[in-house]
């Protein structure tokens, strides 16, 4: 059977050519403009009355946009006469179109006169103007296309306009100092890392300061449009900064967000701006006053600043002058702690030994602590002191090495203690003796007897100066917690103040008389319940009960338990809830209908434990396929491939564990937990609810409803609350 081609035809009522192609005709057969030209004069259609190929080009691109549909489009010009002017957006070029009538005269001149007329265009020389109009009218072309009447002079540009550095860039022994930890920075963060050091201009700034100006813009010559209208000069360009990184770019030019070190690269004339934070590492040692204790306090370098290092710790020690047998070890360890959690580390790094008489104890503290100190941090049965009693005279050493005469020696005596520190036997030593915590918390010295407090309280903000905090036992804040910190708690948290983009973290109860701005990442964890005043765009994840009183805004909210929203206005807007007893809330959703998806009636952490146990699944069989390249690339009797079929046995051992654990948990999660969504007053559309993969959408407002999952039909339900009033 022949294959369907493209065809002309005659409308039967317009009498006018159309090309038609049919649908499934393939887009490289579409004929080319000269080809349609060609078969439509073959049927006898006058060349003059066909489309230009221009024109017929464009009809052809349109066809190519819905290929494989069915598509016709005209190839005659429409027979009626038509005139127009048309006038470019910069009003620098006026063109003129005319098209014959079909029959009849075929150009009406007075109507071109008019319509040229009443452009007022400013043509130079209308008489070429009509000689051309009369060729056209007495030539056989049937349209005048893009002819030009008027062309304006174009306004000049003004000098370009630059960029104004308002700093005092370093000079360049110490811009090269830091200029490699920049350029590592601004590949790590600013995403460039064409970025070379030696390209780069640096300055020390202040937050929220205006770090490089524009010069004023000037305008240039002016230019006159078609109608010979002045058109004012234009302003030269603005300097072309293609990227900036903690700063704002706005009319004034750029500004900084942060204090910190500014960065700025220049090339071929373009800028890039980067503003990073700019804190050195330090390590301080500090010594006790008898001279029998050293510490070293480790602060991580933060941004572009110096990096934290062992050899900056040696060297502060070293500028100490102590002499004895320092962990360095340890130090490494205090190092990347400090760096991972940009918090302060103090570690003891060397203890003398104080003189001891003959019959009194030889004490040795585990932890610093002392009457002029600052309380320290121990976690529950940590060691505070071991003692022995001194046979004989004993001399002593300071941490500088110096010898303390045992005839200098005072006689000293174990601290006193409350109930929350124990005295108990040492192991494995029978004559000493030793005091532990008995729960963690900040163990103090007052009036030597010790003692160990399970709160702490703080009262100041948490932001880059005081680092991130973490605590064995129950925290107070009375402050706000600044963007990228943490504030954790291994008991109850509570808190007045403003959490922005961070992390409030506790095992216990989180209460936070205030609120959190996440920023699209700040997030509330809790083992146990949340209570806070309002949300914004954060994630609020608990294993009992979340209360918001206020308003829950554009945030994923995660409880085992239930949301309470009953305060006022106590409206959820926007954002995920995943709430496996329900919800109680006054208000839901928003007039102006912004999403807001609710899932209930199923234990979601159990999904959130089978997503982390199938990536876990994944990855095994990523690495078994590994392990099956390397045991095929290597030979049977290579001594590695014993271990290669170990590894690979005990990752199917693990595999098989998972997907018995994946099975066990589905059947956990598609179990039905008792709840509820009540709305005390409004519900707006853009709710969506969900539960067991079943969906509900909220297309009209409802008031004063609750919703539930039909076990029997595996339907959501929506409900009149059913409100019991006590009889008199």
């Amino acid at each position: 059977m022949a294959r369907t081609q493209w065809n002309i035809t005659m409308h039967p009522k317009t009498q006018r050519w159309y090309l038609r192609v049919p649908a499934g005709f393939p887009e490289d057969q579409l004929p080319d403009p000269k080809a349609i030209r060609d078969a439509a004069v073959a049927q006898g259609i006058d060349p003059r009355h066909l489309l230009s190929e221009q024109s017929l080009l464009r009809q052809l691109e349109r066809a190519k946009e819905a290929a494989g549909e069915e598509h016709s489009f005209p190839i005659v010009l429409e027979p009626t006469f038509d005139v127009r002017i048309t006038v470019s957006a910069d009003k620098l070029r006026a063109k003129l179109y005319v098209r014959k009538a079909a029959a009849g005269p075929g150009v009406d001149m007075r109507l071109i006169a008019s319509v040229i007329t009443n452009s007022k265009l400013a043509i130079p020389d209308m008489e070429k103007v009509k000689a051309d109009i009369d060729a056209f009218r007495d030539g056989p072309e049937m349209e005048l296309v893009d002819y030009v009447l008027a062309e304006g002079t174009p306004p000049g540009r003004g000098p370009d306009r630059e960029l104004v550095p308002l700093v005092d860039w370093m000079g360049e022994e110490e811009r090269s100092a830091i200029a490699a930890q920049a350029a590592s920075c601004i590949a790590s963060k600013g995403g460039a890392p064409d970025v070379r050091p030696e390209d780069l201009k640096l300055a020390m700034v202040e937050a929220d300061t205006v770090v490089l100006s524009f010069t004023p813009a000037e305008l240039g010559s002016p230019g006159t449009d078609v109608q010979g209208q002045a058109l004012a000069g234009l302003p030269g360009n603005d300097p072309y900064i293609q990227s900036v990184y903690g700063a704002t770019l706005g009319p004034q030019g750029v500004k900084s967000s942060r204090k910190g070190l500014l960065a700025v690269s220049e090339k071929a004339g373009v800028f890039r701006v980067w503003v990073f934070p700019h804190t050195d590492g330090r390590a301080t040692v500090a010594i006790t006053p008898d001279d029998l204790l050293a510490t070293i306090i480790l602060e991580s370098e933060e941004g572009t600043g110096k990096p934290l290092t062992l050899d900056l710790a040696r060297e502060a020690i070293a500028q100490k002058g102590l002499k004895g047998n320092i962990d360095e070890r340890a130090i490494e360890t205090g190092i990347r702690e400090a760096r991972s959690s940009k918090s302060k580390r103090e570690l003891t790094i060397l203890r003398g030994m104080a003189p001891v008489l003959a019959g009194c104890p030889k004490i040795e503290w585990k932890v610093h602590v002392s009457p002029d100190s600052p309380s320290t941090v121990v976690v529950k049965d940590t060691a505070i002191l071991r003692w022995t009693i001194a046979s004989a005279n004993e001399d002593g050493v300071n941490v500088f090495g110096a010898k303390l005469k045992s005839s200098e020696a005072e006689k000293p005596s174990i601290p006193e203690h409350d109930e929350t520190v124990g005295a108990e036997p040492e192991d494995g030593d029978a004559d000493a003796k030793r005091l532990v915590a008995l729960r963690s918390g900040e163990l103090t010295l007052k009036e030597g007897k010790l003692s160990i407090k399970g709160t702490r309280k703080i009262e100041f903000n948490v932001d880059d100066t005081t680092g991130d905090i973490h605590f064995p036992g129950d925290l107070e804040l009375v402050g706000n917690i600044s963007k990228g910190r943490s504030v954790r708690a291994e008991g109850s948290l509570s808190m007045k103040g403003v959490a922005d983009s961070c992390l409030v973290a506790a095992n216990g109860v989180v209460f936070i008389d205030g609120g959190i701005k996440g920023g699209g990442s700040g997030t509330v964890w809790s083992k146990q319940t949340i209570d806070l005043t309002f949300a914004e765009n954060a994630r609020i994840l608990a294993g009992q009960d979340i209360a918001i009183s206020n308003y829950c805004f554009q945030c994923l909210v995660k409880t085992n338990g239930r949301l309470l929203m009953k305060g006022n206005p106590g409206v959820l807007l926007g954002g995920s809830l995943q709430a496996s007893r329900g919800a109680e809330l006054f208000e839901l959703g928003s007039a102006k209908t912004i999403r807001t998806s609710i899932s209930f009636g199923q234990n979601y952490l159990v999904r959130d434990q089978i997503n982390v146990c199938e990536k876990e699944a994944v990855a095994i069989k990523e690495t078994v396929k590994k392990i099956d390249a390397q045991m095929a690339a290597i030979p049977t009797s290579d001594p590695r491939i014993h271990a290669l079929r170990q590894k690979k046995l005990e990752l199917l051992k693990r595999n098989d564990k998972l997907t018995v654990r994946i099975f066990t948990l589905k059947e956990q999660f598609e179990a039905h937990v008792l709840s509820s969504i009540r709305v005390e007053n409004t519900v707006w559309p853009g709710v969506i609810l969900e539960s067991h993969g079943r969906y509900y959408e909220v297309r009209e407002r409802r008031n004063h409803v609750i919703f539930t999952f039909d076990q029997l039909t595996g339907q959501i339900v929506c409900s009149p609350i059913q409100d019991d009033h006590e009889e008199l």
